[in-house]
């Protein structure tokens, strides 16, 4: 089922931190990462807190550290625009100018130029902001805002769902390094100094509500490494790589909120794809939709009107049904583990012994800071390269897991087309092993660099019918719509290794 054919699947970060403000590491290694595995970004700069809490006791600390983060950012702007459009290379890597406003009122807000230029805008409250961005796009200056860590309590620094205003805010981000804001019961709490997730600010709220609003991710990291693995992206569904084209898929809500993994959804609802609102009452309604995993699906739920309309189990395979020709698998690996805090400089390749690789996916992290400090180092620290259509090598670096439940390890995804038989052969810092893909697809393997207690590495397969899945039915309209008169339809997957994709909604009218 190819649902859209003239829509791909392009991978972002509109929302990530370097040293410009306060965070780490230049703008230009910022923008170095985000080309390794990425489409398009937005590297974001801390700009203002227009309603800071001054007046709360013990605050100073924090006061003069936002504060000179901000005046930084601010004496280093035309530098920072310039480099944000320089990189900016149509039909192959697309880069949009951004910069963050804090808000307890109404909820912090990234602010993007979709052209590579534009101003801070010095926006005492989010309603001015708006109003602000509605006179530029009025100009012909393109420009959006969207929230973001919606989850914490309204008041301090999440959404404002009753203010807000989608005019210039298509979007909001649901999943970041922050946990995630779905709603108030994922498999990321919010845990982050600042404070829980509060129902009302969720992304569930916001659609019950009626507000028509699609979803995205983006890393918030802080170490000049967006789409830092797991800390959240987004894919946006367009017919091209370039600015034009990426900005209007957002506009259009035509866009994936991811945790890690490059998850592909097609979603339609009768002629309509994902992002879109129909004004069709009394329609039949037609939902198909096509997955394609980063790693095996495990679960795929249709949601109404928030509620759960269909449960799809997908169940993993660990056998081949027929060995007579090539097998298609995405093939994982993890490199890390080793003593914590133990630096570990990884040079690696992955080759096939026959058939191909399909696709090549990094799944590198960024370090794990956010505050600046006196020394700051080089944050370039993998690369890859593919140099036949058998083998990859890359080059990355792990510091082992902070503590048991704290993946920092380092990761690449493979898609083959290759005989069950055939070998998988990896180079780990000089050690040399080696794997059939048909020992990967009854389970994961491992091995040690160097015994018991040295960094390790673990590879994993999934199978077609693990990592794409399809379904089409059909459906009536609510006994209760939303309160703007319409059902909302997305779809949520989970797979496997613990990767969320969120689409955004489709709308029909009752």
């Amino acid at each position: 089922m190819n649902i859209h054919k003239k829509l791909h699947a392009y991978y972002g970060d509109i929302h990530n931190h370097c040293g410009a403000s306060y965070g780490h590491g230049p703008v230009e290694d910022a923008v170095a990462n985000a080309k390794m595995q990425l489409d398009f970004v937005s590297v974001t700069g801390h700009a203002l807190w227009p309603d800071m809490p001054r007046q709360q006791q013990g605050m100073e600390r924090r006061i003069k550290y936002h504060e000179d983060g901000f005046r930084k950012l601010a004496a280093c702007w035309d530098h920072f625009c310039g480099i944000t459009d320089h990189a900016n290379e149509e039909e192959c890597f697309v880069s949009f100018l951004g910069y963050e406003m804090h808000s307890c009122l109404s909820g912090d807000q990234t602010v993007m130029y979709r052209d590579g230029a534009g101003e801070i805008l010095q926006s005492e409250s989010v309603e001015e902001l708006r109003e602000q961005l509605t006179r530029l796009n009025e100009e012909g200056i393109s420009c959006m805002t969207f929230p973001h860590h919606i989850g914490y309590k309204q008041g301090y620094r999440g959404i404002n769902w009753k203010t807000f205003d989608n005019s210039v805010s298509p979007v909001v981000e649901l999943f970041s390094m922050h946990a995630c804001s779905e709603s108030d019961e994922t498999a990321y709490p919010y845990l982050h100094s600042m404070g829980p997730c509060d129902h009302d600010s969720t992304y569930s709220a916001g659609i019950e509500m009626g507000h028509i609003v699609g979803a995205i991710a983006s890393t918030d990291h802080h170490s000049a490494h967006p789409g830092s693995h797991g800390h959240g992206r987004l894919a946006a569904r367009a017919e091209e790589l370039t600015r034009e084209a990426i900005w209007d898929a957002i506009l259009r809500r035509r866009t994936i909120a991811l945790t890690g993994d490059n998850i592909e959804i097609d979603f339609m609802l009768n002629d309509a794809f994902m992002g879109d609102v129909i004004e069709q009452p009394n329609a039949n309604r037609h939902l198909q939709f096509r997955v394609k995993g980063g790693g095996a699906i495990r679960t795929i739920e249709l949601l109404k009107n928030e509620k759960v309309l269909r449960q799809f189990f997908v169940p993993k395979v660990t056998e081949i049904a027929d060995d007579s020709g090539s097998v298609r698998a995405k093939i994982g690996l993890e490199v890390g583990w080793g003593s914590r805090g133990k630096t570990v400089n990884w040079e690696a390749s992955i080759q096939l012994q026959a058939g191909q690789i399909l696709t090549a996916e990094p799944r590198f992290k960024g370090s794990e800071v956010v505050s600046p400090t006196d020394h700051e180092e080089d944050f370039r620290f993998s690369e890859w390269k593919q140099d036949s259509r058998q083998s990859v090598q890359f080059k990355t670096k792990t510091q082992g897991n902070s503590t048991p439940v704290t993946n920092s390890n380092q990761g690449f995804s493979l898609e083959v087309d290759m005989p069950a038989d055939a070998s998988i052969e990896l180079t780990l810092n000089g050690a040399k092993f080696t794997h059939t893909l048909r020992e990967l697809i009854t389970g994961a393997r491992s091995g040690y660099i160097g015994g018991y207690g040295t960094p390790a590495y673990r590879l994993v397969a999934a199978l077609p019918e693990s990592y794409e899945f399809e379904a089409q039915l059909d459906d009536a309209p609510a006994a209760n719509p939303l309160p703007n008169g319409k059902d909302a339809y997305r779809l949520r997957v989970e797979q496997y290794n613990k990767q969320w994709a969120w689409s955004s909604p489709i709308w029909i009218a009752q």
